[in-house]
């Protein structure tokens, strides 16, 4: 699943997520052991493709300017490489589509989890003695 939604960010919107580029840089080793699997390697592509690309521009921009590599520098990299990376480079997928589905009683969930966040977050007093959730 998290697959399918990174090469989906990737391919419909690289050029918009260049803090998802550089987490997935950070993280390429991640990825190693899918690209030889045969049920992930369509996925593992556009991925790979993209970080490999990502990580050729640093090496030249580095080497070329004698720059260290920094957090700012990967960042400026990768948002001018972004801008120039030819969109035919990636096999198009579908677009993932999502649904949500409302539970009959949210309250159930939320009504304990919005008083938790009030109770533990707020520089407010509660008497916890006192407080009971009905449902």
């Amino acid at each position: 699943m998290f697959l399918e939604i990174f090469n989906s960010s990737i391919c419909y919107s690289g050029k918009n997520n260049p803090v998802l580029l550089y987490e997935l840089l950070h993280k390429r080793d991640v990825f190693i052991p899918f690209q030889t699997h045969p049920a992930f390697s369509d996925l593992i592509i556009n991925i790979e493709s993209m970080l490999g690309y990502l990580t050729t521009k640093l090496e030249e921009r580095t080497e070329d300017q004698g720059i260290s590599v920094s957090v700012n520098c990967v960042m400026e990299v990768i948002e001018d490489v972004v801008r120039q990376w030819p969109a035919d480079r990636l096999q198009k997928t579908p677009l993932l589509k999502f649904e949500y589905v409302e539970e009959s009683r949210p309250e159930d969930f939320f009504l304990p989890y919005i008083w938790t966040l009030l109770f533990s977050n707020s520089n407010l007093y509660w008497d916890t003695s006192r407080i009971t959730l009905k449902v």
